[in-house]
């Protein structure tokens, strides 16, 4: 059965109002708009369902049930519509975030406990992965990501930079020296990673001002190699060799004197922090809320220069 729901609204006003006059006075429209939504509305149904006079409005036996019925009916769509403006003008329901593992332990899980108190209504489900979901398929609303951002699919929001220096054991630079220069690098073992194509990398130096230029390009050696950056921390305290590490990894070390910054004045940029989600449309509140408040934590923050 066809039937347009606005015909069924002008209906129940009509009922409601008592007369097509003053239900057409209560809608805005023409009466010979209201009259034509009646007749359309009982053509759809094929049956009558007021009986019309000069002066009053006798609702059929059909009229009665189909009136009583679609009241309700009604009632619950402008309900759901005042659910749905409240929802959006009030942060509320559920997120499913994904994120890299260290991000998440080091970093998120402070700024996402700090939102939820602030938030009471909202929810929220994390992965920490270091694969590379599909956010559609697998019903995520959030994703964040570092490097560089490729997929056109989605929507991309550009949080800060993410950039690493270099680390060691106070034990491991006792033995075998600090390195002054970013050259003195290649006589000392570094932490590798497995993809080798991390392992060559553009230094820049950071001036007083905070300018950046760039310094060198080196191609790092060393015995031990991880795939895992919270691994190279740990090989770093224990004196194996100098690590490349991001500030959020390195800063609980740092302050408990188990590493020591090297080359401080030199940086290596591991790409932009981004936020990724399906569509800029209709995005709920929560989710608004939420990428707002982790972008101001994110500016606030040393570590994402």
């Amino acid at each position: 059965m066809a039937m347009d729901l606005n015909d069924v609204v002008v209906f129940e006003r009509v009922v409601t109002e008592g007369s097509l006059t003053a239900a057409a006075a209560r809608l805005g429209q023409p009466k010979s708009s209201v009259s034509r939504s009646l007749a359309r509305l009982e053509g759809d149904l094929g049956v009558r369902l007021l009986h019309r006079t000069t002066r009053k409005l006798h609702l059929t036996e059909a009229g009665q049930v189909f009136f009583d019925r679609a009241r309700r009916v009604l009632a619950e769509l402008r309900d759901a519509e005042l659910a749905v403006t409240q929802l959006q003008e009030s942060p509320r329901g559920n997120l499913r975030i994904t994120m890299p593992v260290e991000f998440g332990m080091r970093f998120m899980g402070r700024v996402v406990a700090e939102f939820m108190q602030r938030h009471p209504d909202v929810t929220i489900e994390t992965e920490l992965s270091g694969r590379v979901v599909d956010m559609v398929a697998e019903g995520f609303d959030l994703a964040f990501r570092i490097g560089e951002f490729r997929d056109s699919s989605l929507v991309a929001r550009r949080l800060g930079n993410l950039n690493g220096r270099f680390y060691a054991s106070p034990a491991y630079l006792g033995r075998f020296g600090t390195p002054k220069k970013p050259e003195d690098l290649m006589a000392h073992d570094v932490i590798l990673f497995m993809q080798a194509k991390e392992n060559t990398v553009q230094l820049f130096h950071r001036g007083k001002g905070g300018e950046q230029t760039a310094a060198c390009k080196l191609t790092l050696h060393g015995r031990l190699t991880v795939n895992n950056i919270s691994m190279a921390c740990d090989a770093a305290v224990t004196g194996i060799g100098i690590a490349l590490m991001p500030g959020f990894l390195s800063a609980e070390a740092v302050a408990a004197g188990q590493l020591l910054p090297v080359l401080p004045d030199h940086l290596v940029c591991h790409g932009g922090l981004y936020a990724m989600y399906p569509s800029r449309e209709h995005m709920p509140s929560a989710l608004r809320a939420f990428l707002d408040f982790v972008s101001e934590r994110i500016k606030e923050h040393p570590w994402f220069e």
